[in-house]
């Protein structure tokens, strides 16, 4: 991803930025299989939508390129 300023926008809800931002962090450093856990196991929780799709996936896909970059 070329950093051309582009920054989706985050959730206005502090915990859901969190968990997105957190989430992104441990996928950048363990890799695409801990996504497919995580998926697994949050399946059909509404809190980890953004992972299916979900509003703020474009966010969430930002943060991993973004920590992924950071490494």
């Amino acid at each position: 991803m070329a950093d051309d300023g582009y920054r989706p926008r985050p959730p206005q809800d502090d915990d859901l930025r969190n968990a997105i931002e957190r989430l992104a962090v441990f996928v950048a450093k363990n890799g695409p299989e801990f996504e497919k856990m995580t998926m697994e196991k949050q399946e059909g929780n509404p809190k980890f939508a953004f992972l299916y799709g979900g509003p703020f996936n474009e966010y969430y896909r930002f943060c991993v390129e973004r920590e992924v970059q950071n490494r």
